[in-house]
């Protein structure tokens, strides 16, 4: 009798403790992530592709045929407050930009993107660039390239979007092709924006201004005295 009693105790034990932990799991899965591996327009255009919200994760081997752009794989991930973007193998002919991995991913409001193997007119681009680092280069015939790699940039509801390559290519006189390759958006799990000051933090002191208010001494010295003019009598 006392082992079946002791019994039943484990199980409702473990019944109650099974909301809280469902619970736990939620808590620690809130906020958002979307992402996709190439967008383009100007000369070619294309669509984010592929894109995935919410919890998906989709894969395409190639881009649909086109004139100009090449890509091998395409592979994107999104979850709640992460989300991951690669490509492999880019390829555009006219604009010499070639790179043999391209990713970004954002984790919790913070992102980072890496490249390899990535090269623009015969510059070489760098593996792990600062964030929004622009840069532009000639390319031989066609005009100047502007291109900022690792682009990231805080939206209005707090998400970050981390961008690996974010280009403007020149295709001849007054044609350009705009290019963003691998880009993932994420929000942390309180999908607030991080406060730019910390809280508690002493404000600043305004700066006065020349309006003849009288400036206080300094603490622990004496205020210099103000002459009297007028006669004092003399007393023998």
């Amino acid at each position: 009798m006392r082992l079946t009693r002791l019994s039943a105790s484990a199980a409702i034990a473990a019944a109650l403790a099974a909301p809280l932990a469902l619970a736990g799991t939620a808590s620690a899965t809130t906020g958002t992530g979307s992402a996709y591996g190439l967008a383009a327009s100007g000369l070619v255009a294309i669509p984010a592709t592929p894109a995935a919200t919410a919890t998906a994760d989709k894969s395409l081997l190639h881009l649909p045929a086109n004139p100009l752009i090449d890509v091998k794989v395409l592979h994107v991930t999104a979850k709640p407050a992460y989300a991951r973007a690669s490509v492999t193998d880019l390829h555009v002919a006219k604009a010499a930009l070639t790179a043999h991995l391209v990713t970004a991913t954002c984790h919790d409001g913070t992102g980072v993107s890496r490249l390899a193997g990535a090269s623009l007119a015969g510059h070489r681009l760098a593996a792990v660039a600062a964030p929004n680092s622009a840069i532009n280069i000639p390319v031989q015939g066609l005009g100047t390239a502007s291109v900022t790699l690792n682009k990231q940039t805080r939206n209005a509801d707090g998400s970050l979007t981390v961008t690996a390559i974010e280009a403007v290519l020149p295709l001849g006189p007054g044609r350009t092709q705009t290019l963003s390759v691998s880009s993932a958006t994420c929000s942390g799990g309180s999908g607030q924006k991080p406060p730019t000051q910390p809280p508690g933090s002493p404000q600043p002191t305004p700066t006065p201004t020349a309006t003849g208010t009288p400036v206080p001494a300094p603490p622990g010295e004496a205020p210099k005295p103000t002459p009297v003019t007028g006669d004092l009598p003399v007393t023998g």
